[in-house]
């Protein structure tokens, strides 16, 4: 089985402006300098955003927090969170850390991989 750590989550856009500021920090960053996101996809329908995101490991979801720090701060003040699913083994401590009653948990269970 892999460590890659998969998020998914929803979230629907409640100021444009500010979250076209996210979308010129964070995906620019991403792309060029962060070779540890292995995926970083957005799906929108309407107001809604539908994101995947795939991290080689826990460490590298941090280490994406941290290197788009600013960016983040606009996707979190121009969006509401309607659900998020964390996909892999992570830490109790990760867990704890980012736990909310949005947020579920899952275990990979089969996959096929190339």
């Amino acid at each position: 089985m892999t460590t890659t750590i998969d998020l998914h989550f929803r979230y629907r856009i409640t100021d444009e402006a500010r979250f076209d500021e996210y979308l010129a920090l964070v995906p620019p960053i991403t792309e060029s300098q962060e070779p540890y996101v292995l995926e970083y996809e957005l799906a929108r329908d309407h107001d809604i955003v539908l994101q995947h995101e795939r991290y080689e490991d826990e460490a590298a979801i941090a280490r994406h927090l941290d290197v788009t720090a600013e960016g983040q701060r606009a996707r979190a003040e121009s969006t509401e969170l309607l659900d998020i699913r964390f996909v892999g083994a992570l830490s109790d401590d990760f867990k704890q850390r980012n736990d909310t009653p949005l947020a579920t948990w899952w275990t990979r269970y089969r996959s096929v991989e190339r």
